[in-house]
């Protein structure tokens, strides 16, 4: 089946928060702290007017979802950073993983973020048990800067960079 790519809008947003829950309990295998909270947050994110997300469609299903919002400083708190871009939330459906899905919508993120000025961009991701997540940042070029932090779940978390070239 193909995959078609488009930019979310108001109306997308329960579908994308549905990627997003299905994706999750896939990987943590139905184990999740904090779900209610942290999807009422992905909510508010995905209608943050100064980033976007896109959506990834296979036939009628929503099988992937990457939004995208400003770089702050003083993390996460401070200003805008010029040219900096946050990668914050990138999800696949279990059923599309391994499928390419995850990649174009990581390609798309970062073609807008250059054609909007981007000369960075950043994530967050576990760091212990997202190999598949590593595989495809560092496919893209990008490279773990080597901080960490506690995640809701008591993991950690690693920040990852893509400068442009």
């Amino acid at each position: 089946m193909t995959v078609r790519l488009r930019r979310g809008g108001a109306a997308d947003i329960e579908r994308a928060v549905r990627v997003y829950v299905r994706s999750n309990l896939a990987r943590r295998k139905g184990e999740w702290p904090n779900q209610v909270a942290r999807t009422e947050a992905v909510s508010h994110r995905l209608a943050d007017p100064e980033g976007w997300f896109d959506m990834a469609e296979g036939g009628n299903e929503a099988v992937g979802m990457v939004a995208v919002v400003p770089l702050l400083g003083d993390e996460g708190d401070g200003a805008p950073i010029p040219g900096g871009w946050f990668v914050s939330l990138l999800f696949v459906v279990p059923e599309w993983w391994g499928k390419g899905v995850g990649g174009m919508l990581l390609d798309a993120a970062i073609e807008e973020a250059a054609g909007r000025g981007g000369t960075e961009i950043r994530l967050w991701t576990d760091e212990a048990d997202n190999e598949r997540a590593h595989r495809l940042y560092r496919s893209r070029g990008f490279a773990p800067t080597g901080r960490t932090v506690d995640s809701d779940d008591r993991k950690r978390a690693g920040e990852w960079i893509r400068r442009r070239p």
